[in-house]
């Protein structure tokens, strides 16, 4: 199969496959960050479209990629609450009045029948080449360990911390970006924020919450905090900021 890569300001009318793809894919609950809500739509604007990478094969959309340019200041660190406050302030900027320094990613989702391939790795690369070409000095991502959700019972730190016999990062996903040449620069403690009502995530979670506290559930970087008696539930979950050589 020959797999031909796009921008969005290239392709928009691939925009709503590319967009069903990742609903399909990304867990229910993770399509009500209170910023994504807001802002995700911005980066389909004429500014921004370039930066977002559809996969396709056969004339399918099989993998879709979004990312941010966004102002990092010299010296200072990535912000704790990293994908929301890249997507905010990246997005705010929609029309490019204020010259951006960098690129952040934000997603990368690939069709089941092409997982396993190198088609991650030539999406990261999509990123690489947008950054070049717009004068970009860098490449970041807030990165969502996946196996973190199979360890509840340790911290997002040591988990993160973790190493295979040969010194490599122990999560799948931290370990492909290791392995195209990023590191590891810190934790993003509150990267996402998901508030919800109890009912909105005993859905989500497919759980029930008979009293206030914390809970585990399936996908979750970090636990739930449940306020029954304000009915509401809040998910804060943790990323880890890496950076890629461009």
């Amino acid at each position: 199969m020959t797999i031909e890569l796009w921008s969005l300001a290239d392709r928009p009318d691939l925009l709503a496959a590319a967009e069903d793809l990742t609903g399909a894919l990304y867990p229910v609950y993770m399509q009500h960050d209170t910023v994504s809500n807001a802002c995700w739509s911005l980066l389909y604007g004429e500014h921004l479209a370039r930066y977002q990478t559809i996969a396709t094969g056969e004339g399918v959309v099989i993998a879709y990629g979004n990312s941010v340019p966004f102002f990092w200041p010299e010296g200072q660190e990535l912000p704790d609450d990293g994908w929301d406050a890249v997507l905010r302030d990246g997005t705010a900027d929609a029309e490019g009045e204020r010259r951006a320094n960098a690129l952040s990613a934000l997603s990368i989702v690939v069709a089941p029948s092409h997982r396993g391939s190198a088609l991650a790795d030539r999406m990261l690369e999509a990123m690489k080449a947008a950054a070049r070409a717009n004068g970009l000095e860098a490449l970041v991502a807030p990165v969502r360990p996946t196996r973190k959700a199979d360890y509840p019972l340790h911290s997002f730190e040591d988990y993160c911390s973790w190493q295979t016999p040969d010194g490599a990062p122990f999560d799948p996903w931290v370990r492909k970006h290791w392995r195209l040449g990023a590191r590891i620069l810190k934790a993003a403690p509150r990267s996402m924020v998901i508030p919800g009502t109890l009912a909105q995530w005993q859905d989500w979670a497919g759980l029930r919450f008979p009293v206030s506290g914390k809970y585990a559930f399936a996908g979750g970087l970090a636990p739930l905090d449940v306020d029954v008696e304000g009915d509401s539930a809040v998910y804060v979950e943790p990323n880890l900021w890496m950076q890629h050589q461009i």
